[in-house]
């Protein structure tokens, strides 16, 4: 899988590394209400990072799977029930 970062995703100061490790161990990315299948479709990771924090990380999903990441930064209280449920997917 392809993961490019758009200049938006470091504006809260995670590194790329940081976005990776969320990326790849997150059990269960969530799909956010209202994507279409004939568009490009966010995608929203709920995990923590190598250091145990966890982040909110959002893709954008391209045709081919490939993921160009938004936005990151640590987890904001409005994904604690979300989190709760991702947790749930290990």
């Amino acid at each position: 899988m392809s993961i490019g970062f758009h200049r938006s995703a470091s504006r809260h100061g995670i590194s790329p590394a940081r976005v990776i490790h969320v990326i790849d161990n997150c059990p269960c990315p969530i799909y956010p209400a209202g994507s279409q299948a004939d568009e490009e479709d966010l995608v929203l990771f709920l995990w923590m990072d190598q250091h145990g924090i966890p982040l909110e990380v959002i893709a954008v999903e391209g045709a081919e799977g490939s993921l160009v990441v938004i936005h990151a930064m640590r987890m904001r209280p409005t994904y604690v029930a979300q989190y709760a449920e991702v947790l749930k997917c290990r």
